[in-house]
């Protein structure tokens, strides 16, 4: 099996130690374009949220060390506010009367199942007062980036299993609000590395266990893509694909040529961004068959627990 390189940029809101939300900007010392630099690891404001960069881990005990120490830098960094993880908040009006807090994201993503890009949330959310704070998983892999339906096969793979667990994992209430704004099914981008997948929350980076659980599930999730196991569960036409005179023809859209067969994709898509709990029971029972038993027991364990002490869980004086 390909090395697997595992890592991420989370987001992170602010609260002031009086428990109000307050605007990253002016706080964290860095933007997207000239972050603030701490060791290897780059921190920086991302409209309202607090964000940071945590190295590419190849191993699970590396992968928790490295997002220990980017956490723990960065509560010193925004000292004395908190870091807070969840994923939605209405903001008071005047956290957003900076520029920076009327900002989109300048890199679109895109959705695996229409095989576009997708326009950023409406201008009326931004003028708004709701912000939302996601948890992207980075996965670096040389079987990833042979070919680009390796990226898009990986991201339909994160959506079938981890999107399915986050419904029962995140415990986060804001999260279904979260989802008027980003962190719709299938939402990705193609880094240089490999893949981005851009549907989850912060919730799991709320405690090392759920961090390695995350690293576990992706490391399960490349075994299962390189042994071609995927393929029982969508079908390619690459021959059309192919086809230079298929892409000439009116009308021709190449998400026509990828069909799933192993499941209602349309159902799962909707249980992701629903948070539906019965829905997405359907598909647990799915990925269970597909699953090591020890692996899905462990998620049967961390769903019944409850939220973690973000602060507790990683140390942060």
């Amino acid at each position: 099996m390909a090395k697997l390189c595992f890592g991420s940029d989370p987001e992170f809101m602010l609260q002031d130690q009086n428990g109000i939300f307050r605007s990253a900007i002016g706080i964290v010392p860095g933007n997207k374009y000239k972050p603030h630099k701490v060791g290897k690891n780059r921190y920086y404001y991302d409209n309202v949220m607090a964000e940071c960069t945590v190295l590419p881990a190849k191993t699970r005990a590396e992968a928790i060390i490295n997002f220990q120490t980017s956490f723990q830098n960065f509560a010193k960094l925004i000292a004395p506010h908190n870091m807070v993880i969840q994923a939605s908040q209405e903001y008071p009006p005047e956290e957003l009367a900076h520029k920076d807090a009327l900002a989109i994201g300048c890199d679109r993503e895109a959705c695996v199942y229409a095989l576009r890009e997708i326009e950023p949330p409406e201008a009326e959310f931004i003028k708004g007062t709701l912000r939302s704070a996601g948890g992207h998983l980075h996965i670096g892999s040389s079987w990833i980036k042979k070919n680009p339906l390796n990226c898009i096969a990986t991201i339909r793979m994160c959506d079938l299993f981890l999107g399915t667990m986050s419904i029962f994992l995140d415990k986060d209430k804001t999260s279904k609000r979260r989802k008027e704004l980003y962190g719709k099914a299938g939402r990705f981008r193609i880094p240089p590395h490999g893949a981005e997948y851009r549907s989850l929350g912060n919730f799991w980076l709320a405690s090392p266990k759920l961090v390695g659980f995350m690293y576990d599930m992706c490391n399960f999730i490349m075994e299962f893509l390189e042994a071609d196991k995927h393929s029982q569960l969508w079908y390619v036409d690459t021959n059309r694909l192919n086809d230079e005179n298929a892409w000439n023809e009116d009308g021709f859209d190449p998400a026509d040529c990828h069909k799933c067969t192993g499941y209602d994709v349309n159902r799962l898509r909707k249980a992701i961004d629903t948070m539906d709990k019965k829905l997405g029971k359907k598909f647990l029972n799915l990925i269970q068959e597909l699953m090591p038993v020890k692996l899905f027991s462990v998620f049967e364990k961390l769903a019944a627990n409850g939220k973690y002490d973000f602060h507790k869980e990683w140390a942060i004086a």
